[in-house]
């Protein structure tokens, strides 16, 4: 499996590790750790990865751990905020540029996206071209 290490939170760089992960599921620690590294409110940390807020505070307090879909967004925000934050040299930055209209998302605010796996998907292959020193 192709992780590392980021904030005390594991960032799985592969997806079908990162599938794995997901079926295996994820701590609410895990949670609660990616919304004090990005600085999302729950609720809107909660919105993105499609669940209600007090859900968190029912699996933390009943040791429940996340799975499937959610599990898998947790990853994949985890994975696209370690990308931002390597980027754009720090979460802060990174958050800026996630609430500007990008061309190469058809003018979407890339933190528009964050609802659905695809949407994830789009704004890091926005990323990575950003990265690669491609217009965008």
């Amino acid at each position: 499996m192709s992780s590392r290490l980021k904030d005390d939170l594991l960032v799985v760089e592969g997806n079908l590790a990162l599938v794995s992960k997901a079926q295996e599921g994820l701590e609410a620690s895990y949670f609660i750790s990616l919304q004090k590294h990005t600085g999302f409110r729950k609720d809107e940390l909660a919105g993105f990865v499609g669940i209600d807020p007090k859900t968190v505070d029912n699996y933390r307090n009943s040791k429940k751990k996340f799975k499937s879909d959610p599990a898998e967004k947790l990853l994949k925000l985890h994975r696209l905020f370690a990308l931002g934050d390597e980027l754009f040299g720090s979460t802060a930055e990174f958050m800026d540029w996630l609430e500007i209209p990008s061309p190469g998302l058809e003018n979407k605010r890339p933190v528009e996206l964050l609802h659905s796996i695809s949407g994830i998907s789009e704004v890091e292959k926005q990323l990575m071209r950003i990265a690669h020193g491609y217009a965008v």
